[in-house]
């Protein structure tokens, strides 16, 4: 207990980042069961993801400061302790640097803008290969249904998947780059990152308000849809693109395995108790941010990775909901 109240001053930020991913992943988890495209959360990752390994070739051609890219916090510094020692070490490093400052006055500008424009360039690569996936995504649906649409999203994602082992395995500290995608680095999340999500979230949001009646009629029934005249593909490349802007955001955040829990097992949870969609959603929304609650006080508590307690805690949860569900009687659920 003493060990999970001195770590909370560090569980601010993540918490608070879980919670913003939540709040539209928790909508968007809902739509993504009802049109069966579970996989479509990986997919736009992993293209995304292809982006952002591209950006590393490319960066020492269109990028005005030369040099290696600025190192990322290492996956593996996921406890509370570690993480302490990180900021006393970057304290020291930061202490070092000014007493030098004498004889590099223009060495932290340039460092400055070395990082900020690869990561820039990191960023706007993986959103153009992420939108890039969403059109491929919503003219992957064939009408007659040939081909099922979840095996186009597989298609989609064992390819990105493969090109992206191929480059990152020629690039420095590949191995480390693939494995924070799939864990992320919520535990380092900065307040800076967390208002920037929100603001993306918060015009999402209003963008899927806006749109929220024809979203929910081709997701319930797309040939209903088309029957009434709906341009279907085009609705889909505003659902598939929207969903690219939020993946491309959270994933770089919390990773691929956190992402995906976050936008599926809280709206399946939803789905196992009641059919109205605000129902739904209200509930999805709760479990949430019980379970977040839950995984973060298991990883500080026990001197656990994060994102593997987030995941895990949602998965236990998912677990409880099906046996509540099984146990209620057949119409008890509600409406």
């Amino acid at each position: 207990m003493e060990q999970l109240l001195e770590s909370l001053p560090f569980l601010a930020a993540p918490f608070a980042a879980c919670l913003v991913i939540a709040s539209l992943h928790c909508y968007m988890g809902l739509h993504v069961i009802q049109r069966g495209v579970i996989f479509v959360d990986l997919a736009l990752a992993q293209t995304a993801a292809l982006g952002a390994a591209v950006a590393l070739f490319v960066m020492p051609f269109v990028c005005r400061h030369p040099g290696p890219c600025p190192a990322e916090p290492s996956a593996a510094l996921d406890t509370e302790a570690q993480l302490a020692e990180q900021l006393d070490r970057q304290g020291d490093a930061r202490t070092e640097s000014a007493l030098g400052a004498k004889d590099n006055v223009g060495e932290p500008h340039q460092h400055a803008a070395h990082e900020h424009e690869h990561k820039g360039l990191a960023y706007g690569m993986s959103l153009l290969f992420a939108l890039a996936g969403a059109v491929l995504l919503s003219f992957g649906r064939l009408r007659d249904e040939r081909i099922p649409h979840e095996a186009i999203i597989g298609i989609i994602f064992v390819v990105c998947a493969s090109l992206n082992v191929l480059l990152l395995s020629k690039a420095p500290h590949g191995h480390e780059r693939m494995e924070a995608m799939l864990v992320g680095s919520i535990l380092f999340v900065s307040w800076q990152q967390v208002a920037a999500m929100l603001v993306l979230y918060l015009i999402l949001g209003v963008f899927h308000i806006g749109l929220a009646r024809q979203f929910v009629e081709i997701s319930r029934n797309v040939g209903a849809a088309e029957k009434a005249g709906k341009r279907v593909r085009l609705w889909d490349c505003l659902f598939y693109g929207s969903f690219a802007l939020m993946v491309t955001q959270s994933v770089n955040v919390a990773g691929v395995l956190v992402v995906f829990s976050y936008l599926i097992i809280p709206a399946a949870c939803a789905c196992l108790l009641t059919d109205r969609f605000g129902s739904q959603l209200v509930l999805a929304w709760i479990v949430a941010a019980v379970t977040t609650v839950l995984g973060l006080a298991l990883s500080a508590a026990g001197d656990l990775p994060t994102g593997a307690s987030l995941v895990s805690c949602f998965g236990a949860v998912l677990v409880l909901f099906a046996v509540v569900r099984a146990l209620l009687p057949r119409r008890s659920h509600l409406t």
